[in-house]
């Protein structure tokens, strides 16, 4: 190949990059415009109230787009869940190693350390988290929020309080907590008292290890 025809295919090659690299551009801002509308609307419209045709109007993205990087309104709201329970699971993931670097080695405590920053930031993300902790969304969605949600809180099934009936016993008391303090969270405006109830909950956990 002569060097002026290998300069033309390096240069079409080129184009075809940078053309892709703006498509995924384009695609990343519009998946974006439709999560960031759609989150608004959940929260100040409810689910159920929310309809395509309002994130369309709201977002500026074509229903047909939206249809083509989502699906529908449902898989709307399950990229909107799953992205808010993975930044839950980060936060509580840094939560527990920084315990454990500070030399915690009571694995109730670290483990309390951790559930402590999943909390606050399920406060933080109340705006979507409400749809699946308070059941305001549709049933299969919220099932599988929930579901996911109770899977990550139960890795408390490896501490044991008490004389547990079965293996599993300390994990869903323990989950049992979680989830109610969740759910009285997503009723609190100010960080004081979410806070306060974060810690009263926390407290009650340790109180239970330590009648242990």
């Amino acid at each position: 190949m002569s060097p002026a025809s290998t300069s033309r295919a390096s240069d079409g090659l080129a184009d075809q990059i940078g053309e892709r690299k703006g498509e995924w551009r384009r695609s990343a801002g519009t998946r974006k415009a439709v999560l960031d509308a759609a989150r608004r609307l959940f929260n100040e419209k409810g689910y159920d109230d929310t309809n395509i045709n309002d994130i369309v109007t709201a977002s500026g993205v074509s229903v047909g787009s939206i249809y083509h990087q989502f699906g529908g309104k449902k898989e709307v709201f399950r990229a909107l869940a799953d992205a808010s329970l993975a930044r839950h699971r980060e936060v509580s993931e840094r939560a527990t190693k920084k315990a454990v670097g500070a030399g915690e080695t009571d694995p109730l405590r670290i483990y309390v350390e951790g559930a402590k920053a999943y909390l606050l930031d399920t406060w933080k993300q109340r705006d979507i988290d409400r749809v699946s902790i308070l059941l305001e969304g549709p049933a299969p969605e919220v099932t599988v929020s929930r579901e996911q949600r109770a899977r990550y809180l139960r890795g408390s099934l490896g501490i044991t309080i008490g004389e547990p009936p079965m293996p599993d016993a300390t994990g869903y008391a323990l989950y049992g907590l979680l989830t109610g303090a969740a759910t009285q969270l997503m009723t609190i405006e100010d960080r004081r008292t979410a806070n306060a109830v974060i810690n009263y909950f926390a407290d009650l956990i340790l109180k239970m290890g330590d009648a242990d």
